[in-house]
């Protein structure tokens, strides 16, 4: 992400699903990856064809760079505190600066969402991207230590054995491997099932164990949808994946099941990397998000008062 990268500083506006409550903690949004490089196949005239069409929201002025977000989710409710991926992340040893032009704020994020670090009972990592793992560890006194002291990490069997399997990246080695000795990681089968209402759903390709979260509760549904979709030309053409997928065809494949699946089913789509989110609804071939008018502000309570006993959430 370049210099132009924004970063909230109001509190996080709070979605209800049932009796669950999804708070978007956003660390910044911005020009980010390179489209031709994300998108190499693509004729460039097609490509800036998709990108001028998708609007100024998703594409820089210049038409150069994907406007993007980079953003993790809390799942609040039913005595639960649960963070879906940890975004870029503070200085570590090897990566003063995990980006460029980005001093991360994201703790404070959480902060005016009323979280605590200490309040958070579980974390999923939907994969071992380094914009998914940052915030998994915090550099305190030298050492780097599980940023969620009482949490439990859960990263699915596949990614995890696929990232170890040789030399982990820099990345895994100071934001998962230091979860790992400290006790606090548990590798899980892509299905996982943590309580009756969010679970995980398998969609591998983009890495061999990508995972979304499903929160389904009191009849509403709300899908936090990972690197299914970095882009919404891949809503309007899902066979197209990006370069940074390590099965393109797979990744296509489970794309166009996802979306099939949730379509026209008043299931709310949030994928990481759209700094908006909607209702997924059939286009032609292709898929497109619907605004979520209905959804309004609610004021969150302050740090503290979201403990891992607190019905937040419910109603």
């Amino acid at each position: 992400m370049s210099a132009e990268l924004t970063t909230p500083t109001m509190s996080p506006v709070p979605i209800q699903v049932g009796r669950r409550r999804i708070i978007p903690l956003v660390e910044a949004v911005g020009p980010a990856l390179p489209a031709k490089a994300t998108y190499p196949h693509l004729a460039p005239d097609l490509l800036a064809a998709l990108l001028s069409a998708a609007g100024p929201t998703y594409t820089d002025p210049s038409g150069t760079f994907l406007r993007m977000a980079s953003q993790g989710f809390a799942i609040l409710g039913a005595d639960r505190v649960i963070l879906v991926d940890t975004c870029l992340g503070g200085p570590k040893p090897a990566r003063p600066h995990p980006r460029r032009g980005l001093d991360s704020r994201w703790l404070s994020a959480l902060e005016r969402a009323g979280i605590a670090p200490a309040d958070v009972d579980t974390v999923i990592n939907t994969h071992l991207h380094h914009d998914h793992i940052g915030w998994n560890t915090t550099l305190t006194d030298g050492h780097l230590r599980p940023t969620f002291p009482n949490a439990q990490y859960l990263i699915t069997r596949p990614e995890l054995d696929h990232a170890t399997a040789t030399t982990p990246s820099v990345p895994v080695a100071d934001s998962v491997l230091p979860v790992q000795a400290a006790g606090q990681l548990l590798p899980c089968p892509p299905d996982h099932d943590l309580d009756g209402e969010v679970r995980l759903v398998p969609a591998p390709g983009h890495t061999p164990g990508h995972v979304l979260v499903e929160v389904a509760s009191q009849g509403r549904r709300a899908l936090l949808a990972g690197d299914l979709i970095h882009h919404p030309l891949q809503l309007r053409h899902p066979d197209i994946s990006t370069a940074l997928c390590i099965d393109p065809v797979q990744a296509a494949a489970n794309r166009r099941a996802v979306l099939d699946r949730y379509a026209d089913t008043d299931t709310l789509l949030l994928p990481s990397h759209l700094p908006l989110g909607g209702f997924l609804r059939r286009d032609g071939d292709g898929y497109r998000l619907a605004p979520a008018t209905h959804l309004r502000p609610e004021s969150p309570p302050a740090v503290g008062q979201v403990g891992r006993h607190a019905a937040y959430g419910s109603r």
